[in-house]
């Protein structure tokens, strides 16, 4: 077989080598600016959050929690945003779930074991029929 017939069969190899090269440190970049982006977003949610603007701060943490789901961090602040807008339901997945990620977090114990204190006389309080928001 001549030698320009084997270069072009190994030309596509090559060029499928790349563009798997390429789509491969993309996949990087973007999941290296979704961290950054996450971390963004929980800090500026931190900072609502201190100023007493939780809905901001919600919203913040929400975007941070889809851009980082499995971050224990992230969903242990929205945890607590829910739970300062009376959104107690979604406030018990978030603690749940940040607490599966880190079981040995003592803030994240603590805020959860506050909040289930508080669910718990929420739930005496409104009675058993009531639905948490």
């Amino acid at each position: 077989m001549p030698s320009s017939v084997r270069h072009s069969r190994r030309a596509p190899l090559a060029k499928g080598l790349l563009l798997a090269i390429v789509v491969s440190l993309t996949g990087c970049a973007s999941a290296s600016r979704d961290a950054a982006n996450a971390a963004d977003q929980k800090s500026y949610g931190a900072r609502m959050a201190e100023k007493g603007f939780w809905r901001e701060a919600l919203f913040r943490f929400e975007r941070a929690a889809r851009l980082a789901p499995d971050d224990p961090e992230v969903l242990n602040n929205l945890a607590v945003a829910c739970e300062a807008t009376g959104e107690t339901a979604r406030a018990l997945t978030a603690y749940k779930r940040a607490l599966e990620l880190r079981p040995e977090d003592s803030r994240i114990k603590r805020n959860y074991a506050r909040f289930a204190e508080y669910y718990t006389s929420l739930q005496r309080t409104s009675g058993p029929m009531a639905a948490p928001k």
